[in-house]
């Protein structure tokens, strides 16, 4: 799994972020339109711990998360 092919999921899911991974244990949506951070990070040490479909439901949920703050 890379973070390639995590941020072509998100753009087919029509979400605006993309996957930043810094490889520290957790990973990060960060905004296409800003470059800002979106939501919580994601705490998993390797991208291939959660499927592409879990990575599409995180950001799903970031972006609520953002919506809401």
């Amino acid at each position: 799994m890379t973070t390639r092919t995590i941020n072509a999921a998100l753009r087919r899911a029509g979400l605006d972020v993309e996957i930043q991974n810094n490889r520290d244990g957790y990973s990060y949506f960060v905004s296409t339109i800003n470059g800002w951070m979106v939501g919580e990070s994601v705490m998993v040490c390797y991208l291939n711990q959660q499927t592409v479909e879990e990575w599409v439901s995180d950001a799903r949920r970031a972006i609520r998360q953002e919506a809401t703050s």
